[in-house]
């Protein structure tokens, strides 16, 4: 594990800087946390798709959800 971080808020942009920041540290796989999954729980993030594509841009391998 190298780090745990947030999308930064609407819109996830802070998300290419984070991941092409992470990636000279062997960055390979990005975790989306299950809260931007849980639409019964939480509202659906309505940038998901494009914070996962910028993240697949880069790369990275996306797995949605945690360890849950």
């Amino acid at each position: 594990m190298i780090a745990f971080f947030t999308c930064g808020g609407c819109s996830g942009r802070i998300v290419y800087l984070l991941v092409n920041a992470l990636k000279k540290h062997g960055l390979d796989i990005v975790h989306l946390s299950s809260c931007m999954l849980m639409e019964d729980t939480y509202p659906k993030c309505p940038n998901l798709d494009s914070i996962k594509r910028t993240i697949q841009d880069a790369e990275i391998e996306v797995v949605e959800g945690t360890y849950h």
